[in-house]
């Protein structure tokens, strides 16, 4: 409705000719308030224009005030206006803003919604919906909503371990958050002015507590082995001085290997959803444990910066060229830490390395180093996979033959008798001259099924069953049923 214009031309007849009154209001620039304390006062401004127009024409509200013109442009000096008569009773104005703030409109002395109209000789100029509150009682309601949700979220943290406990407690700064609510409630206590009342509400606002902490993964405890993309030489160099040269395939092999010798680490991983009012955080919290009892070298848990990093405990962390390390040595426990990072227990930044002049770097194996190595090794194994492929289906194709040339009868014919009178009727009818469909007519007509005819008469002429493949494993198979029997 914005750019909306209000005509309203009022016609006067005189002896001598026609007079006319009007005003014209704009909904551009013109804004009221919808929202006020109880008996607060209107807050709003209009663009409007006159001409012509009696200064006794009165602005008027749907709760009961009303001021005419005359008054009201006496509180605004700036609105700048003419009188059109000698007698001071019309005038003319440009659309310029008045501010009916001026007016004292009260608004009504009880909490709840209205209906707001303000009009102008009759007219409409707003209508809206208006909430009339009470400062002291919604902050005194927010403050126990605020409450409340402290106490929800602090019931929520207590459903994880302690070391989620921990970290989550850490990261949203649960400590501040009840301390900065305990003084809001306290100034609030105190406060009587409206300033104060004003501060507090901004106090609040900026206390965003979570509504809700829920599971998205969890992982047990798994053995950790670090990406090769995660292992950064030159961060170790850095850490020790010592250089690794061109041989940095060497080195990361090696560092897999002091790890599979020296240090047992596992990795526990949970992903979780903090839900606010206006948004959801992801979490994703790891905590490495370590068995030590083979470590005699310096060893350095090792990490890229990654975002909103928080660590569960003051781990005496050295910050390096966009990395942090942790001399494990120096450990009496665990190292745990969370992050709003997109990265899980597969793909953490994080790798753990003794000084490189400490990696046995001449009995690393022979890894693939070279692209052609790597595409080597890959042929390689694509073969063994093909190889043992054919070797289950050969054994599989052997046990299915097998079961053809021992089972397949016995499963037909659970009575072997029934095989004896069907093969005696085939042999009758064939003597008799009868055709091979007439004789599959008959039996089909006393219930024989498709399948125990066609096995009778390709028994009968001496046909292969169908399933069994005599060659090229018949030799095989009669020797594996020699072996049996000869066990039997």
């Amino acid at each position: 409705m914005r750019g909306k214009f209000v005509f309203v031309l009022l016609f006067t007849t005189f002896l001598l000719g026609i007079a006319s009154a009007s005003f014209i209001f704009s909904e551009d620039e013109s804004s009221i308030n919808n929202k006020y304390e109880v008996s607060g006062y209107l807050k709003a401004h209009i663009n409007i224009s006159f001409q012509n127009e009696s200064i006794s024409s009165t602005f008027k509200d749907s709760i009961g005030n009303e001021i005419e013109l005359w008054e009201l442009l006496d509180t605004v000096p700036e609105y700048t206006y003419t009188y059109n008569d000698s007698t001071k009773k019309t005038i003319d104005s440009k659309f310029q803003i008045l501010d009916l703030s001026d007016a004292n409109f009260s608004m009504p002395s009880t909490v709840g919604n209205i209906t707001y109209i303000l009009t102008f000789k009759g007219t409409a100029l707003f209508r809206e919906n208006v909430k009339i509150v009470s400062t002291n009682l919604e902050l005194e309601r927010e403050i126990e909503e605020n409450y409340a949700k402290l106490n929800s979220l602090k019931t929520n943290i207590k459903e994880y371990d302690l070391f989620a406990q921990d970290i989550i407690n850490k990261f949203l700064n649960m400590t501040s958050l009840e301390e900065s609510l305990n003084l809001i409630n306290s100034k609030y206590e105190k406060a009587s002015t409206t300033a104060e009342y004003d501060q507090l509400v901004l106090d609040l606002s900026a206390l965003d507590i979570p509504k809700e902490i829920s599971s998205i993964t969890e992982t047990n405890a798994i053995t950790f082995y670090p990406e090769r993309e995660k292992i950064n030489l030159d961060i170790i160099s850095s850490i020790d001085g010592a250089e690794y040269g061109d041989e940095e395939e060497t080195y990361i092999d090696a560092i897999y290997f002091w790890n599979e010798a020296n240090l047992k680490t596992e990795l526990t991983f949970k992903e979780i959803l903090i839900t606010y009012d206006a948004e959801e955080i992801g979490l994703n919290l790891f905590q490495f444990e370590f068995n030590k009892e083979k470590l005699t070298d310096q060893a350095y848990f090792i990490m890229e910066n990654i975002a909103d990093l928080t660590f569960e405990k003051n781990y005496s962390i050295v910050e390096e060229s966009g990395y942090s390390y942790i001399n494990i040595n120096d450990l009496s426990g665990d190292i745990a830490f969370s992050t709003t990072e997109n990265v899980n227990f597969i793909d953490v930044p994080v790798f753990i390395s003794p000084s490189l002049n400490n990696l046995n770097i001449t009995n690393v194996g022979n890894y693939p180093n070279s692209e052609e190595d790597k595409k080597l090794s890959k042929w390689l194994l694509f073969a063994l996979i093909v190889i043992l492929l054919i070797l289950i289906a050969v054994v599989a194709y052997v046990g299915i033959q097998l079961w053809y040339k021992r089972k397949y009868e016995n499963y037909l014919f659970k009575n072997r008798n029934n095989l004896y009178n069907i093969m005696t009727y085939i042999q009758t009818s064939k003597k008799r001259g009868m055709e091979r469909d007439a004789i599959m007519a008959n039996l089909k007509k006393a219930d024989w099924t498709r399948e125990q005819i066609n096995y009778a008469l390709r028994k009968y002429e001496g046909k292969k069953i169908i399933g069994i493949i005599e060659r090229p494993f018949k030799k095989l198979m009669e020797d594996v049923e020699n072996k049996s029997k000869r066990k039997i």
